[in-house]
């Protein structure tokens, strides 16, 4: 097939490492895949310096909430201009296209030629933006939101709240498809060296728990620091390991150090995600204390892929990929009780860590790796475009 990829993203982060890692997929089964966006082909390996990149992103920054708002629903003209020459150009059998806020250009462009779409939603913008942003126009985002759904032909999530967030839009239950995100089992497995790092860090002998993630006081980082006091850690030769930045990073820095806990509660910063798997190798026990109901948690999987035990909130869009007692342990949402005594079962029971984290790598290469999503991905495909030709 030939597939015409949308997006209307930096390309870096997750975002770009999900939207590369599909493209990469589609190619190696043999699919031709053309990518349209602001910023070209390239995704989470374009360089920072790179103008454009830089532009959208100062644009996204600094202009008023109501200004980037219409700037969001006037990039569909240029989004369109830029569809359809690809579109006259490469000749796709199927559009492909990653949901950005107010974005419709290749719902346009797809109907304008005839073509079958896939739209990809990652979060439902007009309920996410209401709760971490001030939207000056949320009635206009909510009914945007509501027609770009219904008029996909095939939608693709990930994950089952997420399914569901979309069906109360009143998109029909068979044209949902739940994708949880992917990883590279290559690239993170279990046969890593940690030792360097742990002789380099000074934690040769302990075990190690950790967190990977965007640091935010609501993100219960406050809680967990909380509970890893209660627990005393050096009594039970066990240090906390934090990677990333964030809003709170450093408060948290800042609280830890009055604490007197920087022997064994590390705040290390942001690692570049090209060596983030020599991090988790060092961790016996992964931590994740809180996650967005209708996510798909992308480190949770690469925790997977390097057989580590994971501690993780008992939510739907988690069991999605979980299950309890089998390839993690899963706790009660914002109950401190809950992830105390399943972390201190985690910490004394090495059996326990190493066969949960066994199921978890297994379960990965089985259900979870991007090169399965992209196969999964093109099947949709195909289904759609032998429809759209008969």
């Amino acid at each position: 097939m030939r597939i015409l990829y949308h997006h209307r993203t930096l390309g870096d982060g997750a975002e770009g490492i999900h939207i590369q890692s599909i493209v990469n997929g589609l190619i190696q089964l043999g699919h031709q895949v053309k990518v349209v966006s602001l910023v070209g082909e390239k995704t989470q390996f374009r360089k920072a310096q790179d103008a454009r990149e830089s532009k959208w992103d100062w644009v996204r920054k600094h202009i008023p909430q109501p200004v980037y708002e219409l700037a969001e629903i006037g990039y569909n003209l240029k989004g369109r201009r830029m569809l359809q020459k690809a579109i006259d150009s490469f000749r796709p059998d199927i559009i492909y296209d990653r949901y950005a806020h107010f974005s419709f250009a290749a719902l346009w462009a797809a109907k304008k030629n005839n073509l079958p779409l896939i739209l990809e939603v990652n979060s439902p913008y007009s309920i996410q933006k209401r709760q971490w942003e001030k939207l000056y126009f949320p009635w206009l985002s909510q009914y945007g939101e509501k027609k770009i759904f219904n008029a996909a032909p095939h939608i693709i999530v990930v994950s089952t709240p997420l399914k569901k967030i979309v069906m109360d839009y009143g998109v029909p239950e068979e044209k949902i498809t739940v994708l949880p995100n992917g990883t590279d089992p290559e690239r993170f497995n279990p046969d890593i060296d940690d030792q360097p790092l742990r002789k380099k860090l000074k934690l040769t002998g302990k075990i190690v728990l950790g967190f990977v993630g965007i640091l935010r006081r609501w993100h219960n980082i406050d809680q967990l620091i909380t509970v890893l006091e209660e627990l005393n850690l050096p009594r039970l030769n066990a240090a906390m390991i934090f990677l990333g930045d964030g809003p709170s990073y450093q408060e948290l820095v800042e609280f830890n150090r009055a604490k007197g806990h920087e022997a064994w509660i590390r705040f290390l910063g942001r690692i570049p995600h090209s060596e983030i798997q020599q991090y988790i190798a060092m961790m016996d026990v992964a931590i994740s204390p809180h996650a967005t109901p209708y996510s798909s948690p992308m480190k949770i999987l690469e925790y997977m892929a390097m057989e580590k035990a994971i501690l993780a909130p008992d939510m739907e869009n988690i069991r999605d990929i979980l299950r309890d007692g089998e390839n993690a342990l899963l706790f009660k949402p914002d109950d401190a009780r809950s992830l105390k005594e399943k972390l201190l079962l985690l910490i004394q029971n090495e059996d326990l860590r190493r066969r949960l984290g066994k199921t978890a790598r297994q379960d990965v290469v089985q259900k979870f790796t991007w090169l399965g999503n992209a196969r999964k991905t093109a099947e949709i495909a195909q289904k759609l475009v032998d429809a759209h030709r008969l």
